[in-house]
């Protein structure tokens, strides 16, 4: 029986002290599934109630779901092995240190920051990102960043001849039968997100890269719904092994530190967090727009958790810690 009752506890409290407007939670356990839905989906610039299949901004768990699975299909079927130079899919990128793995794991040291950014067009932007620096944090450091992956996207465009996204919707989502995760979603379906020029963002990615970039972005701009996601969770957890384009020993390599000693843990993709009992890796992943997955394969459970936490204001540092809280309560509850 699925019982995560202090967990279900802050999750919700989330609404009720209006941290967010509303929230669709979902936990995994063998094969019983238990989601519920609580709350708005907007409250500006009026109240609407949130549906249990609506659709949300993923933000940068479209890292995971749509880029690395495209990787990891390649991985599985021997025609990368992420020890691959990125200046072989990308020669104006000239630091031929930087591997692929660097990127997945986000040890790459590439310097993330872009002066006047967010004014930039796609091919300024693009020509940008491919000329930053590394720097001496390479191979020393884990910075989360997104321009591992934007670099991630370009290399999946280089060996497909087809943007990220394009080859995303294709070669992952449409054979798995994912009809609600996509990169063109039904306005209509999507819950809002935040203000942006006196609108409400809808149906559009909030992160401003993915909305300059389009196609080629490979961290933002994914959209799904719960059930999707339980789906593809399943998939991960090796109760569904037919759901991801490759085989379960690849998902089981997934769940493993693939970082140094002295650097903090990541796995390809994924963050890593550990059992507080028994101290193997869970996989975790988290969104800005307040997105979250965590999953245990060892005991085959899992927590889904999607909100809007930035409408109608990116603002919400109570969220952030309140977040920490959920997953570590059900670390601690998925223990018993």
């Amino acid at each position: 029986m699925i019982d995560y009752s202090t967990t279900q506890n802050l999750i919700e409290s989330m609404v009720s002290e209006r941290i967010v407007p509303g929230v669709n939670y979902a936990f995994i356990k063998n094969k019983q599934t238990f989601t519920s839905t609580v709350g708005f989906a907007t409250i500006y610039p009026q109240v609407s109630q949130l549906s249990p299949f609506a659709e949300y901004d993923l933000a940068s768990l479209t890292k995971v779901l749509a880029t690395e699975n495209i990787l990891l299909k390649l991985y599985g079927k021997g025609k990368l092995n992420f020890s691959e130079p990125l200046h072989d899919f990308i020669p104006e990128f000239t630091d031929r240190r930087v591997r692929l793995f660097h990127l997945l794991t986000h040890t790459s040291g590439i310097r993330g920051w872009i002066d006047h950014r967010d004014e930039l067009n796609h091919d300024d932007l693009i020509n940008a990102i491919i000329h930053l620096p590394v720097t001496d944090e390479f191979e020393h450091k884990m910075r989360y960043a997104d321009t591992n992956f934007i670099l991630l996207g370009l290399v999946i465009k280089k060996i497909y001849g087809r943007s990220v996204q394009e080859v995303a919707a294709s070669e992952i989502f449409v054979p798995a039968g994912l009809t609600e995760t996509t990169f063109k979603p039904v306005i209509s379906d999507c819950v809002p997100t935040a203000l942006f020029n006196g609108q409400v963002l809808q149906g559009v990615p909030h992160d401003p890269k993915a909305r300059q970039l389009g196609s080629d972005c490979g961290s933002a701009g994914l959209f799904s719904s719960m059930e999707d996601l339980i789906k593809i969770s399943k998939g991960y957890l090796g109760l569904n092994p037919n759901i991801l384009p490759y085989d379960q020993d690849v998902v089981s390599q997934l769940f493993e530190n693939k970082n140094p000693a002295g650097i903090k843990p990541r796995s390809w993709g994924w963050d890593i967090r550990f059992d507080p009992e028994s101290h193997y890796p869970l996989i975790l992943h988290t969104g800005y727009t307040g997105t979250l997955i965590l999953l245990d394969r060892v005991k085959k459970s899992g927590l889904i958790l999607l909100t809007n936490r930035i409408h109608p204001t990116g603002h919400n540092q109570i969220f952030l810690t309140m977040r920490e809280k959920i997953i570590r309560s059900f670390l601690t509850e998925n223990d018993k």
